[in-house]
């Protein structure tokens, strides 16, 4: 234990305290250095096996306007991520081909994450149940194993590529690497709802299930890394435009002087929802469990790992998004890789202090939720 800690001790000091310390952080430096052991260790390990359907020509067609496509309300792949992030994995392969549209949707979900986890707000994925003699509807239920419910739809198979198809003229080579791209993204989103875990009840057991689902999306992203790859690579230079972030996303100002009013607008935001989210989280707990003298300890640990953890996720909030969609997908792998991080460090503090909660108080925990 005390070896884990030291080692905790020594990447957090890489960061410095959030406050104040604008001018020591570089968000590059800090998030690589975090993530590149985790890449090396992990490596890109169990990747999904891929196959090849044929879609109909009509695909493209059917797919949604561009002004629908650009609306990233809604989910277009499903519950492809955690209960707590659903849209994970449709948020990753958007901010690769459309970082303006998806860079606040992906960069956006932090430590808000790891909290609705801990206290279980969400809404765990519906399916639908049907009658298998008539084939009629019967009712919406929610799905009790966190599972995504059904594979990836025809009408849902058709994005990314049918917005792609309504933006850009391809050529038959084109076409043919978008349809083996799809192939690639429609593959991963139905293995990630096909990946169900067993039913989450307490916390603790949400925040592993958390971590399993994290690594399955950054998994799945690493998966498509060659198809996008092989499509990029196979447009014009002016087609691979229609790619280009027209966002501008900077680093957060090097000195205080500019700092109180150059920082990024963005880069604000996701400060301030990281920091916040982590405070709110441990004030309800006390508020709502009323920690003992013996329990107040391991609490205040869980609250000063939290807010770490907190700061550590602001930094890729400020970096700058890359120009090229291959960048683009490690930037987002990197950041699910931090999230990971992040929840694997708040579990170990979590664990301690709700193994010295009493049942009642336990109870009290779970009535979070609602």
């Amino acid at each position: 234990m005390r070896g884990r800690i030291f080692i905790v001790a020594l990447m957090l000091g890489a960061i410095s305290p959030y406050e104040g310390a604008h001018a020591q952080l570089s968000p590059q430096s800090v998030l690589g250095g975090i993530t590149r052991p985790f890449r090396q260790m992990f490596g890109h390990f169990g990747h999904y096996p891929r196959y090849y359907r044929h879609r109909a020509e009509s695909r493209g067609a059917a797919a949604a306007s561009p002004s629908q496509s650009s609306a990233v309300t809604g989910s277009r792949l499903g519950s492809a991520g955690a209960p707590a992030w659903p849209t994970a994995y449709e948020d990753v392969v958007g901010f690769t081909l459309w970082p303006d549209d998806y860079a606040l949707r992906l960069r956006g979900r932090g430590f808000d994450v790891i909290a609705d986890t801990i206290t279980g707000r969400f809404e765990l994925p519906r399916v639908s149940a049907r009658i298998a003699t008539t084939g009629s509807a019967v009712t919406d239920a929610p799905s009790n194993n966190g599972c995504g419910g059904e594979p990836v739809s025809d009408s849902q198979e058709s994005w990314p590529s049918g917005r792609i198809e309504q933006i850009l003229q391809l050529s038959d080579a084109q076409h043919d690497a978008l349809e083996k791209m799809q192939t690639a993204v429609t593959e991963s989103a139905n293995s990630l709802k096909a990946d169900c875990l067993t039913a989450a009840t307490s916390p603790s057991d949400r925040l592993k299930t958390l971590i399993q689902k994290i690594w399955a999306v950054r998994d799945a992203a690493i998966s498509v890394q060659s198809p996008v790859k092989n499509f990029y690579d196979a447009l014009t230079e002016t087609q691979k435009n229609s790619f280009i972030s027209r966002q501008p996303v900077s680093n957060p100002p090097s000195n205080q002087k500019t700092a109180d009013n150059g920082m990024n607008q963005q880069y604000q935001v996701c400060a301030a929802q990281n920091v916040e989210r982590a405070e709110r989280l441990i004030k309800e707990i006390e508020m709502r469990i009323r920690p003992s003298k013996d329990q107040a300890a391991g609490l205040e640990n869980l609250h000063k790992t939290s807010s770490d953890m907190a700061k550590l996720l602001i930094a890729s909030c400020a970096q700058p998004i890359p120009a090229d969609p291959l960048a683009r997908l490690d930037a987002a792998a990197d950041r699910l890789t931090a999230l990971n991080y992040a929840a694997t460090t708040v579990q170990i503090a979590f664990d301690d202090f709700y193994g010295r909660l009493k049942n009642d108080q336990k109870a009290r925990f779970e009535s979070l939720a609602r």
